[in-house]
C-alpha cells in the first residue's frame, strides 16, 4: 500500500486519470458530433421527399428544419446585387459560387447561389460571371442553412460595397434579406439553369461514432496500462 501512495505512484495514476477524462471527452464529443450528423440527414432525407414549398409558406420559415428543402418563388434576379463565395471547388478546378439577389414579387429578398464560377488568372482579376435571367421568372430552388458571410471575405472584388461584411447573409450589402440562401436548380421547362449543377449531400454519418469508440479504446488502455504498472511495482523490492 505504501508503494500506491509514493509519490511516483501519484503521478503515475494522476497522469492516467487526466487521460482517462480527456478520452471520455473526446469520446463523448465524437458521438455527439455523429448524432447531430444524423439527425441532420433524417431531416435532409425527409425534405427532399416533400413536395416544394410556395412563395406563401415561407413567412417565418425556420431554415433549419427545412433545409434543403425545394422551394418555388416567382420573381427577378438583381444582377447588381452579387457576391462571389470564396474557397470553392468544382471538378478540382479552384473558383467562386455566385450568390446573386433574386426579389419575389411579394417584396422579399433572397440570396441565390447560381452555381460555380472558375477564378480569374490571377489573385486581381476577377472572374468571368454569366449574367442572370432577365424579367420576372418563375425559380425551383433549395434551402440552405449555412450562414457563408464569413466566406465573402478576402477577395476585394467580390463585391462593390463599401459596407463592413456582415455577420449574417440577412446583411449582404445592407439589403434586407432572409437568413438563409437558396441553391438554383433546372426548371422543368429548361428556361432557367444554373451556371453548375450543385450536387445534392452526401446523406453519410462519417466517422464520429467510429472516432467515438475509439477514443473510448484509449481510455480503457490508460486505466489498463495504469493496473499493469500498479502490479509491476508492488514484484519490485522497496527501496
Amino acid at each position: 500500500m505504501r508503494k500506491f501512495f509514493s509519490p511516483v505512484s501519484l503521478l503515475q495514476s494522476a497522469t492516467a486519470l487526466i487521460l482517462i477524462i480527456g478520452c471520455l471527452y473526446a469520446a463523448q464529443w465524437q458521438f455527439g458530433r455523429g448524432q447531430t450528423q444524423a439527425d441532420t440527414n433524417k431531416i435532409i432525407s425527409a425534405n427532399l421527399a416533400k413536395p416544394p414549398l410556395q412563395m406563401v409558406e415561407l413567412a417565418n420559415l425556420d431554415s433549419v428544419a427545412n433545409q434543403w428543402r425545394t422551394v418555388s418563388i416567382k420573381g427577378n434576379f438583381s444582377g447588381n446585387h452579387q457576391e462571389l463565395v470564396r474557397n470553392r471547388y468544382y471538378e478540382g478546378q479552384f473558383g467562386f459560387e455566385v450568390l446573386t439577389l433574386f426579389t419575389a414579387i411579394n417584396g422579399e429578398n433572397f440570396w441565390v447561389d447560381r452555381g460555380w464560377v472558375a477564378a480569374g488568372p490571377s489573385a486581381s482579376t476577377p472572374p468571368i460571371v454569366p449574367k442572370p435571367q432577365g424579367g420576372v421568372v418563375d425559380i425551383s430552388a433549395r434551402i440552405r442553412s449555412e450562414n457563408l458571410s464569413r466566406q465573402l471575405q478576402g477577395s476585394f472584388f467580390v463585391t462593390k460595397s463599401t459596407n463592413p461584411k456582415p455577420k449574417s447573409i440577412a446583411k449582404i450589402q445592407g439589403i434586407d434579406a432572409q437568413p438563409y440562401y437558396l441553391d438554383l436548380i433546372p426548371s422543368l421547362d429548361g428556361k432557367i439553369t444554373p451556371l453548375t449543377i450543385i450536387e445534392l449531400p452526401e446523406l453519410s454519418n462519417g466517422p464520429h461514432f467510429a472516432y467515438a469508440l475509439q477514443w473510448l479504446a484509449f481510455a480503457v488502455l490508460a486505466l489498463f496500462g495504469r493496473i499493469l504498472l500498479f502490479r509491476e511495482s508492488k514484484r519490485l523490492p522497496l527501496v
